[in-house]
């Protein structure tokens, strides 16, 4: 029997229910959510402001009452439980948690379940990087995972999860989603998402991953504080709806990884380079503030490993603490 986590949903009942009246991108009075919520019109100002400070965007119309700068499709459990095909995974969501992955670690969260969250407070990204997460302006989702092999075969992990996002992207949207090595989703030289794999285990065996990909689907206000290029799906064209795309990432991850622990990184090694973002640009291999390498990007190897060529010759780069600057 499958264990049951428990997840601490920051965002409280009437903020959820208010986010829901809301939904619709339509004008609201304030009398009208506060007989629908049964709580004061003050109340309702108050989980306003609360909705406010995670992000969202809600308009003050004078004399008339609050609406959505746009309408959100909410994520609904049992729509993306019923879209899911593989039988290993099952989905819960929330409204607000700290991270996705962070929330499905400290509950120990069993094969095959995933978290989605219509907002993150401390969304996670590579080497510690915060990753904004505004609510009904993206997709938060982990997916915990166990392995019998060692962490040893896993390196080349956070490929996999890259290549198969940005696979389920352009299969939904058509749009020309490419991966930065490792793993940052890319529209041209903007980001549109990222990904997180955080493994835990043996060197033989066995290993649990916790796989997070967050992507920008619409444009926030919250996002102006971002310093990189950044870009949203709907920038590039009218792209799936979030519980859709919830679904078919899901599956996509599921089918992904078993493939990947029968028959290791050979078959994702061999569809790299189509979505290669970095092919034959000129990159400075950073660590710390210390450029490692200069040179031009030349793929990767069946290890995963990124290659980069300067002075006539072939270097690789492993991963780890480093970032890929284009120059």
């Amino acid at each position: 029997m499958q264990n049951r986590i428990e997840i601490k949903d920051l965002m409280s009942a009437s903020a959820a229910s208010l986010f829901a009246c809301l939904a619709d991108g339509r004008v609201h009075s304030g009398a009208q959510l506060a007989d629908a919520l049964g709580i004061s019109r003050q109340a309702i100002w108050k989980q306003i402001e609360t909705l406010r400070e995670t992000g969202l965007e809600i308009h003050a119309r004078p004399g008339r009452g609050y609406q959505l700068a746009r309408p959100v499709e909410q994520l609904d459990k049992n729509l993306v439980n019923s879209l899911v095909k593989s039988p290993a995974v099952r989905a819960t969501v929330v409204g607000a948690v700290n991270s996705t992955n962070q929330s499905l670690l400290d509950a120990r969260a069993s094969h095959g379940q995933a978290l989605l969250a219509e907002t993150q407070l401390a969304g996670r990204g590579r080497r510690g990087r915060s990753w904004i997460s505004p609510p009904g302006s993206g997709l938060y989702v982990s997916l915990a995972w166990d392995f019998d092999c060692g962490l040893t075969r896993l390196a080349p992990l956070s490929l996999v999860v890259g290549l198969t996002a940005a696979k389920c992207l352009r299969q939904l949207s058509e749009a020309p989603v490419t991966v930065k090595w490792p793993n940052d989703l890319f529209i041209q030289q903007a980001k549109l998402g990222g990904c997180l794999v955080e493994v835990s285990g043996a060197a033989e065996g066995p290993c649990r991953a916790v796989v997070g990909i967050g992507i920008n689907l619409f444009p926030n206000r919250a996002m102006s504080s971002v310093s990189q290029a950044w870009t949203t799906l709907e920038d590039h064209g009218s792209g799936p709806g979030r519980n859709r795309l919830a679904a078919a990432l899901l599956d996509g991850l599921a089918s992904a990884l078993e493939q990947f622990e029968a028959d290791g990184f050979a078959p994702f090694y061999a569809k790299w380079d189509p979505y290669d973002a970095l092919a034959g640009l000129p990159i400075r291999v950073v660590s710390g503030q210390k450029v490692m390498i200069r040179g031009t990007a030349a793929g990767i190897d069946r290890h995963g490993q990124l290659l980069v060529r300067c002075d006539g010759r072939i270097k690789t780069v492993a991963g780890g603490e480093v970032s890929i600057r284009v120059s």
